[in-house]
């Protein structure tokens, strides 16, 4: 997915083209939220760390209100 990104990001700066720009930092995000709970589960199924799985769905609730905030308040 990080790959994935990154291609998005230089062929859209490449191409002049701010979707695709875009559409690669929203995929990075995306890897990165996916990595937040992966951590979590295994840290939760590997080392008996029950409190990594709900630490995870923070991350993800943090970023979740973060972008409420932008769309509701337009701040960036």
């Amino acid at each position: 997915m990080f790959a994935l990104a990154a291609g998005k990001a230089h062929t859209g700066a490449a191409l002049d083209n701010p979707v695709l720009t875009t559409e690669g930092r929203v995929t990075l995000i995306d890897g990165l939220l996916a990595s937040a709970v992966l951590v979590g589960l295994v840290l939760n199924a590997l080392a008996g760390w029950w409190r990594a799985d709900p630490l995870a769905g923070y991350v993800l609730v943090y970023y979740a209100v973060r972008e409420v905030h932008e769309i509701f308040f337009g701040e960036h």
